[in-house]
């Protein structure tokens, strides 16, 4: 199944070399490879789902909008929590997830460039120009799914990563 979210088994592919690279500019850093963590990110996942769900039945669109984001967000940074990496906060620091992170899963990476499609709304709605449309109905109703792809291939590879 590609790109349609989290297969039973996923190719995995670490990306080593990449990583070594992010790790040298500052965007990365190296921590103590973290399950618990890593957990505990896709629990709060699964919550702001809740949250953007209950949140897109009111007029707060730009809650619910980055609610969604958040636990996309989060997911993504909990496949890096488990490998020991963290990313850096400074200078783009959720731009780094969708870049250390889609080559890792080859065959996913449709659903993980929705993440930098969730992030640029975001940005547009946290920092309004006027020049940026901020997340509209429309787009919440496309945040949601997408970030729940998203959660769900962390899920995958948290629990095939941890039976390994």
């Amino acid at each position: 199944m590609k790109d349609s979210g989290a297969p039973d088994e996923l190719r995995f592919e670490p990306n080593a070399q990449g990583m070594q690279g992010f790790i040298a500019k500052g965007r990365i850093e190296r921590v103590a490879p973290n399950i618990d963590h890593a957990r505990h990110l896709l629990r709060e996942a699964r919550r702001h789902l809740t949250s953007a769900d209950v949140l897109a039945d009111t007029e707060d669109v730009s809650a619910a909008f980055v609610t969604a984001y958040d636990a996309a967000r989060k997911a993504l940074a909990a496949i890096l929590a488990v490998q020991g990496l963290r990313a850096k906060g400074s200078n783009g620091g959720h731009a780094v997830l969708l870049d250390a992170i889609r080559p890792q899963f080859p065959d996913h990476r449709t659903v993980l460039l929705r993440f930098d499609w969730l992030r640029n709304v975001r940005n547009n709605t946290q920092y309004p120009d006027a020049e940026r449309p901020t997340a509209t109905p429309e787009d919440l109703v496309a945040a949601i799914p997408a970030a729940t792809q998203i959660v769900e291939l962390a899920e995958a590879f948290v629990d095939q990563y941890a039976a390994s």
